[in-house]
Parts: C-alpha cells; structure tokens; sequence
C-alpha cells in the first residue's frame, strides 16, 4: 500500500485548456480510410496499376483498385488524361463497339456495407447518348440496387441513393454499360448519408465527445510534400496526389474548407502546419491569405468563390515539422532553418500580423538545447511559441527487456518532459525580447508501428502523466497535440475501420481531463514513494525519483475542485490523504471520483471486447481518505 499525503500550496494560474488538443495527418488511415467516410477507393480512377515488368495483367487500363466486370459484349476499355474533370488525372474510358446480350464496366469490391441510407454519385460524359447503370450485388450475384443514367457529350455529375435493411460483406459495386456506347467516367463517389462534415458519422461523435479545443493539419511529416492548392475547390477535380513522405495517395477531399468547417462544427481551433520542407514562403503567405484574407484580396475571393465567404481567421500557423532530422523532407541545420523562418514568418504576417507563429523546436526526445540556442540567438524576433516534440519509445532499441522495467520507463518518462520542458522555456526566453511559450505540438509513446502497445493502459497511465504535467505548466504552454486523433500511429486515440468505432484506454483518458473544463489551476504537495530506473529504454535514459503518485488539478467553471490522480504503482494501491485539501477547500459530502483502470496495464479495447471504460463511482473519504486501484487514472471531484 503506497501511502501519499497531498496539501495544497499558493501558486495558482488561470488554465489554458488548449492542452488537450489533437493532431490528424494524411498518413497511413488517419483521414482517408480512419475519418473521411469515403467507400471507395481511387474514386477518380487516378492511379494507375503498378504492374511489375513481365507481369502480364489482363486488364491494364483498369485503374487501381478496379476490376473490369461483364461478360460476352466486346469493347475497348483504357485510361485518359485527355478527358478527366481532375487536375492531372485521368477517366475510365469504356467503349461497348459489339453488344451481344451482356455488359461490360468497372466495379469495386467492398468488404463491409452497413445497414442503412447510402448516397453517391458518378460524373460521365458520352459521344452521343450513352447508357451507363450503376448496380450493387451480393457476392452471390443477387442484384440490390440499379438504376440506369444517360450522358451526353459534355461532363454531367448523375447521382444515386439506396437503403440497405441488412449488413452486407463482399458486396460488388458496379458501373457498367449494355449497348453499344462509348463513354467516360470520373469522380464517382459513395458514403454513408449519416456521414457527418464528410466523416463517418461514429468517428465524429467520438471526436466531438473529446472537446478537442485545437487540431493541428495536415501533417506532421506530410505538410512538407503538401500544396494547399490541391485541396481546395470542387472535390471532384482535385488532384490525386502520391504521400511523398508515407508513402500511398490522397484525393485530398478533406483539404482546407474541410478541414475548417470540420473544426467550427466540433468547436475547435484550427492550427496549419506549412508546407516549409518543398514549398516557398509565398506559398505559405498565400495559404495565410486565403483563410484570412477579406474580399479585397486576391486569395480571400478564391475562398468566397470556394463558398465561404467570410474570412476564417485562423490564428495558428506551424512553420516545419521535425525540421532537424534527416528523415524530414527539406530538413535543414538550425541555422539554416532560422534564415528560412524569417522569409515564411514575414511573408505570413504581411498577410496577417494577428497570426501566432510555431517554429520548430529541436528534439523533444532529446536534452540538448543546442537548436534551440541558435533559434533563440538569431530568430527570436519571427517566434511566437517554439514547438516540441515527444515519444518516449520512439527509439526502442530491437532487444529483450523485462515488461516492468518498460512499464515504469514509459509511465516514469514524464519526468524526463518535464525537465526538457522548463529547460526548453528557460533557453527561449533567457534574454528574449518577448515571451516565448512551448507547444507540445506532438506525444505519445511511439511504440512499433503497429504493435498496438499505444493502445494499451500502459500507454493510458503515461498519457495520464502527461497531461498532469500539461495542466501544471499550463502557464508556459501555449498548447498541446495528441498524436493521433484517428488510427494513424498505432497511438491513435480513436480507431476506425469502415466508420465501426473503437474508443481505446488513451481516448478516455483525454476525455477525462478535456471534459473537466478546469479554469483555474491550484497547487498541489503529493509526498508520495518513489522509484528509480536503471537503464536505457527507447529514448528514456535511467530515471531517478519518479513519484508513484502524480496529482494535478485546479477549480472547474462551477467552482468545484477537480483533481487528478496518477497512480504508477504497477500492483499496489495508493490511499490518498486528502484531508487538508477537504479543510481548506470546505468539501461537503462525499467525492465524485472517475476511475480508468484493468487488471493488466496491456489490457487494451478492440472490436470484440471494450475491457478499460470509466468508471464512476462515488466515496465518503473517510478521515479525508481515498483509496485507488495500481496502475490507474483517477479523477476526484469535491464540492462546497
């Protein structure tokens, strides 16, 4: 039994709950395939099939993720540049030259349809009038759903709808033609009709049910190969665009517009990471402009011509991501990167001078203040918060190690943050011109790539420790990104496959503390054990007197006293004396007390089985005492 007395002391600060943001990214399935609620793949028939040399592919001018259907009628079916609605695209042309009682087209296999309203449409054109129908069937060949379009000569969007009244596996989707006609097709598209701002409706809610006050977009790694041109106007004429960094290909349906509505509906702040690695500070201006910018400006009437005509002011812009490392798309030394910040910082502000600016801060992984020394010294003046970044296993050397000693690394690596945090504040305002807060702009654990050890209590008890940490240095964080709200890493807080939700031990654990809605932060005094490490484990050198037990907290909007407790006891409880904090506070009645815990810190939730939820439940405190469960995240409400 681990025994923690807590008092309170006199530092007060008011709260900045913008360190409970999030941060999504055009990598791996964080928005296509984890949030845009898009069924179908290389919807504009713009990618190509790579067909290995040698390899002999029956249908070659089939696009990705196509497969030619029909039987009996002969035709000629390719891809055209020439005739695609879609900057750099291309159609599927098919031509039906011999209809002999059969039909010819494209279809897409789709592994899961749910019940319920689905909707779509198909851009087509013809020469002359053209047949196309769209159909839907099981893989048993049973017909659901067809309805029969025309087209003619000139690009006409046709759109459908259907109800499906059961769930469907290995449905066939298809657009297809039965005489002879010649036509083309493009941008064709099928969602859900409950899809939310273009998201599955249940990624949504859960996002929503986050209070997620900021989100940083569209990358991370990926805002260095992005051109926001390529996310705004029509949809359907996008360009579908190569991750230069990750790898596969985006149509870019959530681009700006998106993006921004997406925040406004979920009430939350956007925050812009520029394209600084392969695009020009003009660019970045020009970005800038086109948010914030009014009608007199050439970008803000491309915005109003987009459909929105009022100016977005977004207030955050990111200027590089992770610029010091070589794996970073025009990474650069520190001064190389203070010569370039001060071209993107001037040319923005020109546009705007209320824009806060994000630099890019050295390694957050990493002690050494050598980058942020040079920043402070020669582009201090173009800096509103200085950006950092943290994954505490990111590095996992490929050796056995005992599971204990991970566990206390990983939920003891806060203390490392901690000290790389003040340090990071200190070096950036020693003799700066103006203050300089810190953005935690990405954390988590950084775990294998897809290990799922992020999704585990093990993670949740860090992230837990964390965000005490967040609320306590609330004064000198300018705010904070959970990396990453949808799939993603293997961290993603939420897990989507087909719009079917996951809400992991790490997503309830921020939704206990953003929910909260703390105001004003108090000063707490734990004396609690302690534990030390001894060796190197990813990027956590050997820890000396970690606590077991971390408390922060502070008054919520109605006045109660809100406090959350961190146990990283790996299997003994914690009895928390809180009589002095009940004296002075005036508590009357008992404790509301929300409890995230299991009984193995790698439990984690997954499709079949939700094993770590909330638990609430309600105490006496008697003697002014609580006790908490090993291994667990708690939040203790007082009243008066």
């Amino acid at each position: 039994m681990n025994d923690v007395y807590v008092t309170l002391n006199d530092k007060h600060h008011s709260m900045n709950n913008l360190v409970f943001g999030h941060f999504i990214e055009y990598m791996r399935d964080c928005i296509d395939g984890g949030m845009w609620a898009q069924i179908l793949h290389n919807r504009g028939f713009d990618k190509r099939k790579d067909i290995p040399e040698g390899t002999v592919d029956g249908n070659p001018e089939v696009a990705e993720g196509w497969i030619r259907t029909g039987y009996n009628n002969s035709f000629q079916i390719s891809l055209d540049r020439r005739e695609s609605i879609a900057r750099d695209g291309y159609s599927q042309h098919i031509n039906c030259f011999n209809a002999c009682d059969g039909y010819v087209g494209v279809g897409q296999k789709i592994s899961h349809l749910y019940k319920g309203k689905h909707q779509g449409y198909i851009w087509g054109k013809s020469s002359g009038i053209g047949s196309v129908f769209v159909r839907l069937s099981t893989e048993d060949g049973e017909t659901l759903y067809r309805e029969n379009f025309q087209f003619n000569d000139n690009w006409e969007q046709r759109t459908f709808s259907f109800l499906l009244e059961q769930d469907l596996t290995n449905a066939l989707f298809e657009i297809a033609i039965e005489d002879e006609s010649d036509v083309w097709l493009d941008g064709v598209s099928l969602m859900r009709a409950d899809c939310i701002c273009g998201l599955w409706k249940d990624v949504y809610h859960a996002i929503k049910d986050l209070h997620p006050p900021i989100i940083r977009y569209p990358g991370g790694c990926f805002a260095d190969c992005y051109h926001f041109e390529d996310g705004i106007g029509d949809i359907d004429t996008r360009p579908y665009r190569r991750n230069l960094h990750w790898g596969g290909f985006t149509d870019n349906s959530l681009g700006t517009d998106e993006y921004v509505m997406l925040c406004r509906s979920l009430g939350a702040e956007p925050m812009i990471c520029v394209n600084f690695g392969s695009g020009s500070a003009e660019e970045a201006a020009a970005w800038v402009e086109y948010c914030n910018g009014d009608l007199s400006t050439y970008w803000g009437r491309k915005r109003a011509a987009n459909g929105h005509k009022d100016p977005y002011n977004v207030k955050y812009w990111d200027i590089g991501n992770e610029t010091f490392g070589d794996w970073e798309i025009g990474h650069t030394t520190a001064a190389e990167y203070c010569e370039k910040l001060g071209k993107f910082a001037s040319a923005m502000k020109a546009k705007d001078p209320s824009i806060q600016i994000l630099a890019c801060g050295g390694d957050g992984d990493d002690r050494s203040q050598n980058w942020n020394e040079v920043l402070r010294k020669h582009a201090s003046e173009y800096i509103d918060i200085l950006g950092l970044h943290m994954y505490a296993m990111k590095l996992l050397q490929p050796k056995h190690y005992d599971n204990t000693a991970i566990y206390y690394s990983v939920v003891g690596a806060v203390k490392k943050y901690e000290e790389i945090l003040l340090e990071s504040f200190f070096v950036m305002n020693n003799g700066a011109q103006h203050r300089i807060p810190i953005s935690i702009s990405e954390y988590n654990v950084g775990t294998n790539i897809d290990s799922g050890k992020e999704q585990t209590l093990e993670t949740a008890v860090f992230i837990g420790g964390m965000l005490n940490m967040f609320i306590r240095y609330s004064d000198i964080l300018a705010l904070c990104n959970y990396s990453d709200l949808v799939n993603g890493w293997p961290g993603g807080c939420i897990v989507s496959r087909d719009g079917i939700v996951v809400r992991t031990a790490n997503y309830y654990v921020l939704q206990l503390y953003a929910e909260a809605n703390l105001k004003e932060v108090c000063g707490f005094n734990a004396v609690s054990d302690s534990y030390s490490t001894n060796e190197i484990i990813g990027n956590i050198e050997p820890l000396s007197d970690v606590p077991y037990v971390d408390i922060a907290g502070g008054y919520d909007e109605g006045g109660r006293l809100v406090i959350f407790v961190v146990n990283r006891n790996l299997s003994e409880e914690a009895v928390v004396s809180l009589k002095p904090v009940i004296e002075h506070y005036g508590a009357v009645g008992g404790a509301e007390i929300v409890t995230i815990f299991s009984e193995k810190t790698s439990d984690h939730n997954d499709w079949k089985c939700e094993r770590i939820s909330p638990h609430h439940w309600c105490a006496v405190l008697e003697g002014g005492q609580v006790t908490l469960k090993p291994h667990s995240v708690n939040r203790i409400t007082l009243s008066r």
